[in-house]
């Protein structure tokens, strides 16, 4: 694993937590909530995969972010 990725699964779990997404749906303003984190080490890098579920609508989301390291200028 590269120095620029985490280093850890939790640091990659919070940085998930810590993000805010809205519902396209429904385009409530309130975020939906996370139901679900997993973690995969991948050969380019970790991955996290993220499960909400919208409290207004009831739509099942799934985001996958892939942490590639930092952009080079």
């Amino acid at each position: 694993m590269s120095s620029d990725f985490p280093t850890t699964k939790q640091e990659i779990i919070e940085r998930i937590k810590s993000m805010v997404f809205l519902c396209m749906y429904c385009n409530s303003p309130n975020p939906i909530a996370l139901s679900v984190v997993d973690f995969d080490n991948e050969p380019s890098g970790p991955s996290g995969t993220a499960f909400f579920i919208c409290p207004e609508c009831q739509n099942k989301f799934m985001v996958k972010i892939q942490d590639i390291g930092r952009v080079r200028r």
